[in-house]
């Protein structure tokens, strides 16, 4: 009887190993070594259960024995051959581990163009905003050091006055930029109609905003992300596509965000665009800063036909 519940244990062990090797199968991409081997787990099981039956029917044990026999050497074949094969399922491992590896030092390499670029342009316009206006300061104080005539002095005090308060206006302009109080309190929706805003009144390009968003909040990470983008892809259009009308449209669903960019530009090859030909573009950065928070950005353009690019993110993956 002992024996009976070891066998009937070790039937059911060996139908679970069974079980999960089959369930892993669509994880090896059919890998058939990975068959044989589960093939291999099922005639065991098989085998095991043709163990108990002479226990339950004691004249058939010799047909029993014999197919037993036989199930143990194709089982054994398919184990052999499974591990001959099976250093292909290795061999992909390597490869996926060495393409993992490539990407996180791609990613790694974008992060830091992008964050040098930045400090770049922080460093420019600390140093075109604010310095021309501070040094103009320092010389009107070093004029009202000198004067003694009060009525120039004064109006070198009100020079200064509003020298002061154009470097307070720089000065805010630089800390938006580098994090946007409006991001940070009212949302991705509010602080894109902020930036177009200023774009449409220099007059230079028209640009287009539509949203079913109705203010809806997402997380700081994505809002920032998703703001960075859009506005470096306003930015390129301005400085390279010779357009003269944007088109933005922020559409969410109850499972996706989707955001189309549209330019009637002169376009480019897209192609190049992606495999980081076009120097300066930083649609590089852009991929980068969209694959961060898992969602997917494409890009499609033809020289004379204006650019096109689609941001897609799972709602579940931003839901504040």
């Amino acid at each position: 009887m002992t024996t009976l519940y070891g066998l009937i244990l070790s039937f059911i062990l060996q139908f679970v190993a069974a079980y999960v090797a089959i369930s892993l199968t669509k994880v090896t991409r059919y890998n058939l070594s990975w068959i044989l081997i589960s093939v291999a787990l099922i005639l065991m099981a098989m085998r095991r259960f043709i163990e108990i039956l002479p226990y339950i029917y004691p004249s058939y044990i010799r047909d029993f024995t014999m197919f037993s026999t036989w199930l143990g050497i194709v089982t054994s074949l398919l184990v052999t051959l499974g591990i001959i094969l099976i250093k292909k399922i290795f061999r992909s491992l390597s490869e996926a581990e060495k393409i993992r590896k490539m990407s996180e030092a791609r990613i790694l390499s974008a992060v830091i163009q992008t964050e040098e670029k930045e400090r770049k342009r922080f460093a420019k316009d600390l140093h075109d905003g604010l310095g021309p206006i501070l040094s103009t300061v320092k010389m009107s104080l070093s004029a009202l050091q000198r004067g003694e005539n009060p009525e120039r002095n004064e109006k070198i005090i009100k020079n200064t006055s509003e020298l002061i308060n154009e470097a307070i206006d720089s000065l805010k302009e630089i800390t938006d930029n580098i994090s946007p109080h409006i991001l940070t309190n009212f949302g991705l929706e509010t602080m894109l109609n902020s930036f177009i805003n200023k774009i449409n009144y220099a007059g230079k390009i028209q640009v287009n905003l539509k949203s079913n968003l109705k203010g809806e909040r997402f997380i700081p990470e994505a809002e920032v992300v998703l703001y960075r983008s859009i506005c470096e892809l306003i930015n390129n259009t301005i400085r390279y596509a010779d357009a003269k009308s944007i088109d933005v449209n922020l559409f969410r669903t109850s499972e996706l965000l989707l955001i189309n960019y549209k330019d009637d530009g002169k376009g480019f090859d897209s192609v190049a665009a992606e495999s980081d030909e076009l120097e300066g573009t930083g649609f590089d950065n852009i991929q980068s800063r969209i694959n961060s928070i898992r969602g997917n950005f494409t890009l499609h353009s033809k020289p004379g036909m204006g650019m096109e690019a689609t941001i897609v993110i799972k709602s579940k993956d931003i839901k504040k």
